[in-house]
């Protein structure tokens, strides 16, 4: 992952009748951006739980050693926001509560011209939208306690980014909802690999987003790959980092063929280039 501009770290010690932890993270984080708690410890808790974003997760615990935990700043939240970690200790339990700044991002505009019935749907295609989103809504919450991924994540296509993360758009000059994932230029039926191993918990062919996948790789991480001309995997298989997901298409709501690529941890969106070192 590429580093975080803000280098401010807060790191605490704590000594517990011969258990020592250390944690460490960012005391600031902008709008839409992915960040890792960072756990020392010589011995192994017998269990380790986070709290961020009203969100609580008992995680698998990797310890003695480090353990990295992926946690993401809300695109849409701004603020001081609590972050609780507790530890399952020999000598009983541990809690500690702190706080992470969400500070605003300024992110780009783009104007878009588009058909006007992409811009505002006719009523008769209004409950499938409602459908298909309640359904991606619920994919992009699950929150699985394997964890499949490696903290080295593959780049899905090699095309530059035509439309960056956060984005405000106009379409038709009528304002809609920000940028939630990154468009990638791709001709029309290149590969789209998998950006870490998981498991596919969502295909389809929706309305906004054309042939749709949905990769669930543990612990609330999951990466939406749309806009795909075909999808070459089902829901429920086993995926690896590189495996071919689809190929890059124009269906849906899009203008030209390209990969929109979303990445979500705990529901929250994040931008998906802050996890590539290229």
């Amino acid at each position: 992952m590429k580093k975080l501009l803000v280098v401010l770290v807060i790191m605490f010690f704590w000594a517990i009748s011969a258990h020592a932890l250390t944690v460490s993270f960012p005391e600031e984080v902008g709008q839409g951006e992915p960040f890792w708690l960072e756990i020392v410890s010589e011995k192994q808790p017998a269990g380790v739980t986070v709290i961020w974003m009203g969100k609580e997760v008992d995680y698998p615990v990797d310890l003695p050693g480090t353990q990295r935990i992926l946690l993401g700043a809300g695109l849409d939240q701004k603020g001081s926001f609590p972050l609780a970690i507790s530890f399952d200790l020999p000598q009983g339990p541990l809690s500690k509560h702190f706080q992470v700044s969400i500070v605003e991002k300024q992110y780009p505009i783009q104007h878009l011209t588009l058909p006007d019935s992409m811009v505002t749907p006719p009523q008769e295609v209004i409950d499938r939208i409602v459908r298909e989103r309640e359904k991606t809504v619920a994919a992009l919450n699950v929150l699985s306690r394997h964890r499949y991924f490696s903290e080295e994540f593959l780049r899905p296509v090699p095309g530059s980014v035509s439309s960056p993360f956060g984005v405000r758009r106009f379409l038709n000059n009528q304002p809609r909802s920000p940028h939630r994932g990154v468009d990638l230029r791709g001709a029309e039926g290149t590969p789209v690999q998998a950006v870490s191993s998981g498991r596919v918990i969502l295909t389809g062919d929706f309305y906004y987003g054309g042939q749709t996948v949905i990769v669930d790789h543990g612990l609330g991480l999951q990466t939406v790959y749309m806009h795909l001309s075909d999808k070459k995997v089902s829901e429920g298989q086993l995926v690896h980092k590189g495996d071919l997901v689809g190929l890059v298409g124009m269906t849906g709501r899009a203008t030209g063929p390209h990969l929109h690529l979303g990445v979500y941890i705990l529901g929250e969106a994040v931008d998906p280039m802050f996890l590539f070192s290229d």
